[in-house]
């Protein structure tokens, strides 16, 4: 061993935004230089360690466990930090690890260091390493000369660690370091302590410094010149056996020294069989029979709960399974798993926190159903068993379970107090670098412009399923080849994007999943924590957590529930025995919507292609939702057209085999669920239900020697079925090419459920619907503007904001005799704030509505009152029931917030305020009189309040244009695509989020065009954008010739093909203006408008009403019309509507 090295100082690519060493590389490395061990020693974690271990073990080098940490002199000064390397010997040093990584990163004051009262708790098993010269406990002291801090430092950790501590030497040719040496040797003998060799490695090899450079501002925000960033050297790489002998030549002790450590390092992370915590409270009764008893019993009540009389036969089927089940359940293990989620979904459905009817495979058990954990009967439905638990596939059961995610939290809570908090924790997840964000970082760094970076980093295909990497665009793509070749600074950025592109970056947490142990977590995993907050997280990933043997429960948010829990408390308030579990699944009048594609909101149904596929499908049982859940996604949705052509009776039904009938009776002859699968291998060839979800599984992962074993069972047990080589052959080839796309029908039975139930509602009780969508995306402007489309669409009226009459929440009312209507939320208006309105409105119900502004003034205090606050307020209508006066208010808000404030100023010096004395609806000081907002200045503040025209739409003034013209709305298009794909169109709106985008073929852009519709996307490719450009930044209506694209990949695309201002078409044709007054005394203000006006093409008529008869006047002939006109009509007291009109 006299000619080995092992390294005891690695940074892998887990010390985030610092090293950049992957375990594939180091395995390889040790394979590669006969290095027998190698150690990793991340800063501040251990995130790695078991993958670590793992990786190590599987190639045959021992792993050695430790960690690089700052430790204190003392329990509380910072200033006397340092860091260490911390290296595990044994099973007692890895748990001590644990429990001070686990403190360090759940310090309450989150301060990265251990103290010296938790060093001398956790020391036992652990070998310590004095540390380097840049912040080294000891190193750093010795580099500046400072031998009384290290004899100090080392008498206290020699008393701590006695053999267990070893003085490190690190070789990198620094000046520092010649310094140090000396002193670290000459304490080292003085001090009878030994003396080890280590490099403190980062990345591969020195032609990786300046990537590891650059990797080092990343997360500061520093770029290449700064003077402050962190200085390496070329050095800190992962040198090889001999580079690091001929380094310690003259020291060869220090060499040996690392084999020592190494052979006294008996212990790595390892993997654990499921630990799952004992379900609390079982007095005398075992978990497995606790749980047999409750499941009898909750079948029996789902039984007599189901609208059917069964028969002995019939009942006698359901326990029969559930008995199976259970068995398996016992048998594997996991009795207390299904305790564990029964126990947490009983006290929230206690507690009326919404919980979905199931997610995942976990609805295909009878247990789960029994036990109110899942909602659909799975022998009605024909969801199977073993596609969730397995018996000849041993694996965790796993069931998702979906929340109202409004009261998530609390179920959460509720689990933590349960189980202990120092028990449940969440998962950590790593964010990597990919290609885009790696080019724009590196290009930052490097202090390039960032235009050219955005440009160089565009080049990037976008592909969400797959997404490419760097190399591989050079590859596929030309112009980022040249871009290459060309300049030697992108060159230098590509380099260095490869070099760390898919390197972590930054930790976060799991959206669902949480973890819940037996013990303190800290005892079986390493833990983290992001702020004071949150919840602890496991410091290994998803992957790893359960491979050291934690269970994983996942508590998902599911928005669609809050809105049903929001919707059934609206319909209860009038119908008290109203259950949403109680609805029909065969509701006629809930089918006719679904064929008539009116389902915005409704949940997984609303895309305009899924609304195109209903129009065509006509589901008329709730079968058809499931089957339609599961075929819209790319791959199946092929399958689409064939299912609906042999619903209609327009094709035929055909079966590969006639045993097959039984289980695509329903499907209509089409593999469309996995559970068919299982079906068809049972069936065919006697496979058992366990056996033919390992061959589903060995058909999905497409492994060429499982499927030739598999294919060999399915052909064996299909010839003891008297099925012919090649038919089963046939039939096993078809089954296999669809395996791979198939769709869990448990998942999709819950999510048709859920669907369903949606549009249920939408349909019987359409205004509870809109209300309790709407109010929980009150914070989401695109949708709302989409749900106020469609409340007119359902006839149903949408109020404006109004101070005395909205709320928080989006609700019903009743004005008058009018049927019911969809009250707008303060809430929803921009720049207010949730709380500030929650607030204002409890001063109202407290004190009554406000009479006027005086009044509103006097009761709402100052502390709520912005700037931003009154302009969302009145530029949304919100006070025209205390002044119609919009641009009166808003040019007065200093003066109302002045005013507010000498109010509150009186109220505090508890002095009578002069105003009381003074007429209640005149303000204190007078605010100036001036004309009220036109129409499209009204509007377009209306719509940077609430983000879309609401009380009308610009538009509206041209309305005999674009009928003229035949404008399709946007909402028409989006509903029904397939009625206008590949057609020449025309559109006109307003143009928003204008985005301008380059690829090989040229420069193109998107923008959002805002319709009397609602909004949808325009493309425009690279000559229609230089023709047309110039009109898209005027802020003005425009009329687009476009044509509809359809594909799978990419939906729906508008397409412009030419554009011009709508204003420019009407100043080319003949149309005529036509101004509405209120009364006859602004005909003079017109008149002078009028005399300057250039000989034209159009008229301008006046209307008025006199004695109850509408009188119209032509004032104006041959006149020539523009914009600057309609802006002085719309200044005119009066005028009460302004339109175009057909000549």
């Amino acid at each position: 061993m006299k000619n080995t090295f092992v390294h005891l100082r690695v940074h892998s690519n887990f010390s985030l935004a610092e090293g950049m060493l992957s375990f594939d590389y180091l395995s390889k490395f040790c394979r590669n230089n006969l290095q027998p061990a190698i150690a990793i020693t991340d800063t501040s974690n251990m995130f790695g360690a078991l993958e670590f271990s793992l990786e190590m073990v599987s190639k045959g080098i021992q792993p050695i466990i430790g960690i690089q940490v700052n430790i204190a002199e003392s329990n509380e000064n910072e200033i006397d930090v340092g860091e260490v390397v911390l290296i595990a010997k044994n099973e007692i040093g890895y748990k001590n690890l644990l429990a001070l990584t686990s403190q360090l990163n759940n310090n309450i004051d989150y301060k990265k260091f251990i103290t010296w009262q938790n060093l001398k708790n956790h020391n036992d098993g652990l070998i310590l390493l004095t540390g380097g010269i840049e912040t080294g406990f000891i190193g750093k002291p010795a580099s500046l000369e400072n031998t009384t801090l290290v004899t100090k430092r080392l008498k206290i950790l020699k008393k701590l660690f006695q053999d267990n501590l070893y003085i490190e030497l690190q070789r990198h040719g620094l000046k520092n370091q010649i310094i140090s040496e000396k002193i670290l040797i000459d304490a080292a003998e003085n001090f009878n302590l030994p003396i080890v060799a280590t490099n403190d490695c980062f990345f591969e090899t020195p032609q990786k410094f300046n990537s590891h450079q650059v990797l080092t501002c990343i997360d500061k925000g520093l770029t290449i010149s700064s003077s402050n960033r962190r200085l390496l050297t070329a050095e800190h790489y992962l040198k090889d056996s001999s580079s690091m002998i001929s380094l310690f030549k003259d020291i060869p002790e220090a060499i040996e020294n690392t084999i020592v450590i190494a052979k006294r390092c008996s212990y790595f992370a390892k993997t654990h069989k499921p630990i799952l915590p004992k379900y609390p409270g079982l007095k005398d009764i075992s978990e497995n029979d606790f749980l047999y008893k409750i499941s009898e019993e909750g079948l029996k009540g789902r039984i007599n709960c189901l609208n059917k009389k069964f028969t002995t036969e019939e009942e006698l089927k359901y326990f029969k399974r559930l008995k199976l089940e259970l068995s398996i359940i016992n048998e594997m293990g996991f009795s207390g798993y299904f305790l564990i989620v029964y126990d947490f979904i009983k006290w929230s459905k206690d507690n009326n926190i919404p919980v979905g009817p199931g997610r995942g495979s976990g609805a295909g058990s009878i247990v789960a159903w029994a036990l109110n954990i899942t909602d659909l009967d799975p022998i009605k439905w024909g969801l199977l068993f073993e596609r969730f638990l397995n018996p000849e596939r041993v694996s965790m059961p796993d069931f998702d379970i979906d929340f109202c995610q409004d009261r998530r939290e609390e179920v959460i809570q509720y689990v933590r107090n349960r189980y202990g908090h120092d028990r449940v924790a969440q998962i950590i997840t790593f964010g990597s670098l990919q290609a885009k964000a790696a080019i724009r970082d590196v290009g930052r760094v490097m202090e390039m412009p960032y235009g050219h970076v955005d440009k160089i980093a565009k080049l990037i295909p976008f592909i969400p399923s797959k997404p490419m990497t760097i190399k591989e665009a050079i590859e596929s793509e030309d112009a980022l080849k040249q871009e290459i070749s060309e300049n030697e600074q992108v060159e230098q950025l590509i380099k260095t994007a490869i070099d760390l592109e898919g390197l972590n970056r930054h930790a976060s947490t799991h959206a669902a999943g949480l973890v819940i142990g037996d013990k303190p977590l800290s005892e079986l995993v390493p833990l983290y924590k992001f702020n004071e907050e949150e919840i602890p997280a496991t410091q290994f990933n998803m992957k790893f957590v359960e491979k050291a043997g934690l269970v994983k429960f996942d508590f998902l948010g599911l928005k669609t529930l809050t809105i049903l829990s929001k919707a059934e408390m609206l319909i209860k308030a009038k119908d008290k025995k109203f259950n949403l579990s109680d609805v029909s699944l065969d509701d006629k009048k809930t089918f006719q919507m679904l064929s008539s594609g009116s389902t915005t909101g409704v949940f997984q149904l609303e895309s305009a292609g899924m609304k195109d596929v209903l129009i065509g499908l006509k589901p008329d049982r709730f079968e058809d939702i499931i089957a339609v859940v599961s075929l819209y996604r790319p791959g199946p949705m092929e399958n689409i057209p064939t299912y609906i052509n042999r619903k209609h009776g327009k094709e035929e039904i055909a079966y590969m085999h006639p045993d097959l009938e039984e289980i695509l009776d329903e499907t209509y002859g089409i593999f469309i669920y996995q559970e068919q699968v299982l079906r068809a291998a049972q069936i065919l060839a006697n496979f058992s239900l366990g056996s033919a979800d390992i061959l589903r599984r060995a058909m999905g992962k497409k492994d060429k020697n499982e499927m030739f074993e598999q294919k060999q069972s399915f052909l064996l047990g299909a010839k003891k079925k008297n099925i012919n080589e090649s038919k089963a052959t046939e039939i096993f080839d078809q089954i296999s090419a669809f395996a791979g796309y198939g769709f869990n029908k448990s998942h999709a039975a819950a999510y048709a459920l859920i669907a369903y139930q949606t549009a249920w509602i939408k349909c019987n009780h359409p205004e509870e619907f809109f209300a309790s969508m709407m109010t929980v995306e009150y914070n989401n402007n695109e949708k709302l503007s989409i749900f106020v489309e469609d409340l007119k669409k359902n006839n149903i009226s949408i109020l404006p904001p109004c101070i005395n009459n909205s709320s928080y929440s989006f609700i019903i009312q009743k004005l008058n005799n009018n049927p019911l209507s969809i009250r707008y939320s303060l809430s929803a208006l921009k720049n207010i704030g949730h709380e500030a309105v929650q607030k204002i409105i409890d001063v109202r119900n407290d004190k009554g509505n406000f009479e006027s502004l005086d009044d509103f003034l006097n009761k709402v205090p100052y502390s709520l009152l912005t700037k931003k606050l009154l302009e969302s307020l009145i530029m949304s209508g919100s006070f025209d029931c205390l002044d119609i006066n919009r641009n009166k208010l808003f040019n007065s808000i200093d003066l109302i917030l002045n005013y507010s404030n000498s109010i509150e100023k009186e109220k505090i010096s508890n002095q009578q305020n002069l105003f009381n004395e003074t007429d209640n609806n005149q303000l204190f000081i007078n605010l100036p009189e001036t004309y009220n907002w036109g129409e499209e200045e009204k509007l377009n503040n209306e719509f940077l309040s609430l983000g879309f025209y609401l009380s009308s739409h610009p538009l509206n003034l041209f309305l005999d244009v674009l009928n003229e013209i035949q404008i399709i709305k946007s909402s028409e298009i989006l509903e029904n695509p397939s009625n206008y794909t590949r057609k020449n169109i025309k559109l006109s709106g307003l143009v928003f989020k204008l985005q301008k985008r380059q690829s090989p073929r040229g420069k193109w852009a998107t923008f959002q065009l805002n319709d009397l519709g609602g909004n949808c996307e325009v493309t425009l490719y690279s000559d229609t954008l230089l023709n047309y450009e110039h009109h898209l930044n005027q802020k003005k209506p425009i009329l687009i010739d476009a044509e509809l694209k359809t594909d799978s990949n990419q939906g729906i695309r508008i397409i412009a093909k030419r554009i011009m201002l709508l204003e420019e078409y009407i100043l080319q044709n003949k149309f005529d203006l036509i101004l509405t007054l209120n009364d006859q005394s602004s005909i003079i203000d017109i008149n002078l408008i009028t005399q300057s006006l250039k000989s034209g093409k159009s008229n301008i008529f006046i209307k008025f009403i006199v004695d109850k008869k509408i009188i119209q006047i032509n004032i104006c002939e041959n006149v020539k019309l523009s914009t600057s006109l309609l802006d002085d009509f719309s200044k005119i007291k009066n005028i009460n509507n302004i339109k175009y009109s057909l000549n």
